[in-house]
């Protein structure tokens, strides 16, 4: 008997996977991009995508099936799917180890805090609030709490869940639940996650950097527009 090959163990670890988390491949009807779980069907469309990348001189591992990165905080999926017009090709997308996240919207003495931090994927500093991934076991409340205590030395007196966001639905499967917290006191920035200070600014502040384009971050963004909205601001 021929050992397996390292597609065939790549396709076996992705179906034992499906099998295992169901709820990331359906829905099982209504679905707009149906996900390819027949083995001959999956081999099929790596295949042709393989062919077509080869065509334009781009790399054929970009049509590998499966799970193609297994980072201690997220995972890449590469799908087989088919399209509502029948078309069938590889498309990746990202999840959260852990889940959804949280994120806060901070006020303190009538102030947004603010922290400013070095993020790697940009390669430059943002103005963002604080927010974080859900640990196993702890709920997006806890997290809301912790998050504010950790990244800048804060106290929630209150706490108003107001929305959920996803961030990028092109890519990523989860999204964070958005609060309003109402502190009663701001610490320290945490230096270990590179954020290096904090910037308190007003609501009109607040939005006249949101208009010069100075706060990008989409968390930050929408939760400040879901509290607007709500007239907590």
């Amino acid at each position: 008997m021929m050992p397996p090959s390292s597609r065939d163990l790549r396709h076996q670890d992705y179906l034992d996977f499906a099998r295992k988390r169901p709820e990331l491949f359906g829905p099982e009807t209504d679905a707009g991009v149906r996900i390819l779980l027949d083995l001959a069907d999956i081999r099929a469309v790596e295949d042709a995508v393989a062919a077509d990348l080869c065509r334009r001189g781009l790399p054929e591992e970009g049509a590998e099936v499966g799970i193609i990165l297994k980072d201690p905080w997220i995972l890449m999926l590469r799908d087989a799917v088919e399209f509502p017009d029948g078309a069938r090709r590889a498309y990746a997308r990202a999840m959260n180890r852990t889940g959804d996240g949280a994120a806060v919207l901070p006020l303190y003495e009538g102030r947004i805090i603010l922290t400013r931090q070095f993020r790697h994927a940009l390669r430059r500093w943002s103005l963002e609030i604080p927010r974080g991934g859900i640990d196993t076991g702890k709920s997006a409340e806890e997290t809301a709490y912790n998050e504010v205590r950790e990244e800048i030395g804060g106290e929630i007196g209150e706490l108003v869940r107001i929305g959920y966001l996803h961030g990028s639905t092109n890519l990523y499967y989860n999204g964070a639940h958005l609060y309003l917290g109402r502190l009663t006191k701001v610490g320290a920035p945490q230096l270990a996650e590179a954020i290096t200070s904090l910037v308190q600014v007003t609501v009109p502040e607040f939005e006249q950097m949101l208009a010069r384009e100075q706060i990008t971050d989409s968390f930050t963004i929408a939760t400040f527009c879901h509290a607007r909205l709500r007239g907590l601001l």
